[in-house]
């Protein structure tokens, strides 16, 4: 047998060192096209302030009404997880289709679909819409902290609440958005598929927020839950985004 026969040697290290190099190249242009949609879309709204205007207004107006209304009465706990993840969740169903609805409504979505990779699009339009959640969460929650009297036991809780539903909420309007941005009722229907969807994540955000309250319970069984719900949402979302954006 000739001593260059295929199968008698190992591969050279070359193949691998250039597969690693391909690799790494294609995963630093997967971030690069990632974070210039992510960064198109800050400064599209920061030049109009369309849905970071009407999200903080809502975040704004929906706990001066619940402040005034509950003045006199004194909320327990679970009461107040409760609200807060009604005001922040019908703040973000004012905002977070906009991201889509715009894209079809100036004819950019087109531009996206030939140029840029749907896995691309998915991660970047999900990073925008967290940072919008964020953003507006930043002034909200203190907001609602202060009229409604509430006293945060567990700071940490809170936060890990925040981060965990900002995630779901981020990602599923991402999918949801360009579903309803293609119907005729865009605005109607990104509600109506978003309320069901999220109902598990929200109960449990809101027992969990509960317990930063000072509920007494543990907020551990409801965290795995919205962390399960979470990871569920990010990998249905890379299965079935190609065929919805596309």
């Amino acid at each position: 047998m000739r001593p260059h026969a295929k199968g008698l040697f190992p591969p050279s290290p070359l193949i691998f060192a250039r597969a690693k190099t391909q690799t790494f190249g294609s995963l630093k242009a997967f971030l690069a096209a990632a974070w210039a949609v992510a960064l198109k879309d800050f400064r599209s709204e920061w030049r109009s302030r369309a849905a970071l205007s009407a999200v903080a207004l809502f975040s704004f107006a929906a706990p001066v009404a619940l402040g005034y209304a509950l003045s006199n009465l004194a909320v327990e706990p679970e009461i107040l997880g409760g609200l807060l993840w009604v005001v922040l969740f019908f703040a973000a169903m004012v905002g977070l289709p906009r991201a889509f609805v715009k894209e079809e409504e100036t004819g950019t979505a087109t531009l996206l679909r030939l140029h840029i990779a749907p896995d691309a699009v998915l991660w970047g339009k999900a990073l925008g819409q967290f940072a919008l959640l964020f953003a507006t969460q930043l002034g909200a929650v203190p907001i609602f902290l202060l009229l409604l009297k509430a006293r945060v036991e567990e700071p940490l809780t809170l936060l890990l609440c925040l981060v965990l539903g900002d995630i779901g909420l981020a990602v599923s309007s991402c999918i949801l958005g360009a579903i309803a941005a293609q119907s005729r009722s865009k605005g109607a229907l990104f509600p109506a598929l978003a309320a069901p969807l999220l109902l598990p994540i929200l109960a449990s955000l809101s027992v969990a927020s509960g317990v930063a309250f000072g509920s007494g319970f543990s907020a551990a069984p409801a965290l795995q839950v919205v962390l399960a719900f979470d990871l569920a949402l990010v990998a249905g979302s890379v299965f079935l985004w190609e065929f919805v954006w596309e």
